[in-house]
C-alpha cells in the first residue's frame, strides 16, 4: 500500500482541437510545481493513476497534451477530472507555509499578553490563512500574517500576535 499523500492542484476542463489537447486550470500556488513535473495523477475508481505530460503550452489558458492521447474522443475521458500531485513533489512555499500553520490547531493564541482563545481550526483562503478562535462566545477569524506574529512556541503550544486594534471588538 502506498504512503503517498495526494494534493489537489487543479482541474482538467475540456478537450480542445483535434490532437487531444485539454484545457487545464491549475491553482496559482501549484503552477510552478505542475510545470516542472513530467506527470500528474487522476483518481480513477478510488486509486490515483499517473498520466505523463507530453507537452504544455499557454495561449489565453494552459493546454495540456497527455502521452498517448491523440484525439478529442480519448481526451474526453479527462473532462472535469481533478488533478493531483504527490505531496512530496510540491515545493510551493505557500503550500509549505499552509501545512506548517495547520499544525497550530490546539495552540493558545495571545494578543500580546491577553489570551484570545485556543485555535480550533485553520481556514485556507486564496489570499490568506486564518485561525478560527472562540472569543467571548463568538467565532473570530484571525489572519495568520507574518507581520502580526510575534512568536510561536511549539513546546508550550502558544502563538503570540500583535493584533490590530478593533480586530477582536464585537
Amino acid at each position: 500500500m502506498s504512503n503517498n499523500k495526494y494534493i489537489r492542484i487543479g482541474q482538467l476542463l475540456k478537450p480542445l482541437g483535434t490532437s487531444g489537447e485539454i484545457k487545464i486550470d491549475i491553482e496559482d500556488d501549484f503552477l510552478d510545481d505542475f510545470v516542472e513535473s513530467d506527470h500528474f495523477f487522476i483518481r480513477v475508481n478510488g486509486h490515483f493513476v499517473p498520466y505523463f505530460i507530453e507537452n504544455l503550452r499557454e495561449t489565453n489558458h494552459i493546454l495540456l497534451k497527455v502521452e498517448e492521447i491523440d484525439n478529442p474522443e480519448s481526451a474526453a475521458f479527462f473532462n472535469l477530472k481533478e488533478v493531483y500531485l504527490r505531496e512530496k513533489d510540491i515545493a510551493s512555499s505557500r503550500y509549505i507555509e499552509q501545512k506548517s500553520k495547520e499544525g497550530w490547531v490546539g495552540y493558545h493564541l495571545y494578543d500580546k499578553e491577553l489570551l484570545v482563545g485556543i485555535i480550533d481550526d485553520i481556514e485556507i483562503y486564496p489570499q490568506q490563512i486564518l485561525a478560527s478562535v472562540l472569543y467571548n462566545h463568538k467565532k473570530v477569524l484571525i489572519p495568520l500574517v507574518e507581520d502580526l506574529i510575534s512568536s510561536v512556541s511549539d513546546d508550550q503550544k502558544t502563538l503570540v500576535m500583535d493584533l490590530p486594534d478593533g480586530l477582536l471588538a464585537m
